[in-house]
């Protein structure tokens, strides 16, 4: 299996060394400066951390469990643009917003939403290229998945209810294709379906036949899911295998072919275990990521032989990406 090693990490969550409490980040990308670009990382336990590129915690947001979260930028808000946070919200049992600012307050509330839900759990945003709105989707580990669609009311952000999607099994992790109207949804004990991502969409998904428990590669849970974006359709969908420390790649459109796999090892940086969700970006961020970062929740993190709490870690996408030139990612 093709290895690599973090080059940087976020500074550990606010929480004992053996609490599940780190989950799933988030990159904005800061257009005008890439290197003041922010991670955003959720905290089951206590909120959002807003993070430097260089794993320092800028801001603590206690607003409850949020558990993923995920963003997208330039959405229309009247004659301006706007960009926005979401996460889902287990002490609300809602979803939680935020609009992202120039200032050191980094973000600012645009409110928190209750769903039909008992129990929400998997997040993630889409902005449709047909009618260029922006939804979110939330699931709840009944297998259930809501798609809302987001408006902007004056100065107020309102949301409304659009589809709902059913599977069987427990379900977390989702990432929607913005180019190719995608949405996928991990089913922690069997892979990956594939949805259209549209709100007048088929409601019935299709299973990607390498990403289930048939490929000796994977195994289970399927958690954090991401996409690297390419020209056209090209890029890849990358899925953490928590079950043996390790992300499946596949093709991100036509037959969703599986490419190979990669795991963290220890470096000058602790390696990565269990990881629950994570993010990549195909976005130079300067010379440090010049090609890309892909950041990751570590399950069990270390300092030297000592144990503290979860943080993420983050990875050149070129170090991932030899392995793809070369073929050697395990098949």
């Amino acid at each position: 299996m093709w290895q690599v090693t973090a080059v940087a990490e976020t500074e550990p969550v606010s929480a004992n060394p053996d609490d599940d409490a780190a989950d799933d980040p988030a990159i904005w990308y800061n257009e005008t400066n890439p290197e003041a670009s922010l991670i955003l990382g959720s905290d089951k336990k206590k909120g959002l951390d807003v993070f430097s590129l260089d794993g320092k915690r800028l801001k603590t947001f206690e607003v409850g469990r949020i558990n993923n979260v995920d963003l997208r930028q330039g959405l229309p808000w009247d004659s301006l643009t706007i960009d926005i946070v979401g996460g889902s919200n287990r002490s609300t049992n809602g979803m939680t917003f935020w609009s992202v600012s120039g200032d050191t307050s980094f973000l600012r509330p645009l409110g928190n939403f209750p769903t039909s839900m008992p129990d929400v759990y998997g997040f993630c945003m889409y902005k449709s290229p047909k009618n260029g709105m922006a939804y979110a989707f939330v699931n709840s580990k009944t297998g259930k998945v809501e798609q809302w669609r987001l408006r902007m009311d004056g100065d107020s952000l309102k949301i409304d209810l659009v589809r709902s999607l059913q599977l069987v099994g427990q379900v977390e992790g989702m990432v929607a294709d913005d180019s190719l109207s995608t949405l996928f949804v991990g089913v922690e004990d069997e892979g990956v379906y594939v949805f259209d991502a549209e709100e007048n969409g088929s409601t019935e998904g299709k299973f990607l036949e390498d990403s289930g428990m048939n490929n000796p590669q994977i195994k289970a849970d399927i958690e954090g899911l991401a996409i690297y974006y390419a020209a056209g359709e090209q890029g890849y969908l990358i899925v953490s295998s928590q079950g043996n420390y390790s992300y499946a790649i596949f093709e991100r459109s036509g037959n969703y072919r599986y490419l190979g796999s990669f795991e963290i090892k220890d470096g000058s940086i602790d390696g990565v275990e269990e990881t629950d969700g994570l993010e990549v970006s195909h976005h130079s961020f300067g010379a440090m990521y010049p090609s890309g970062v892909f950041i990751c929740q570590d399950g069990y993190n270390y300092e030297g032989e000592t144990k503290v709490a979860q943080n993420f870690k983050m990875v050149k996408w070129e170090d991932i990406e030899q392995g793809l030139k070369q073929g050697v990612l395990s098949k």
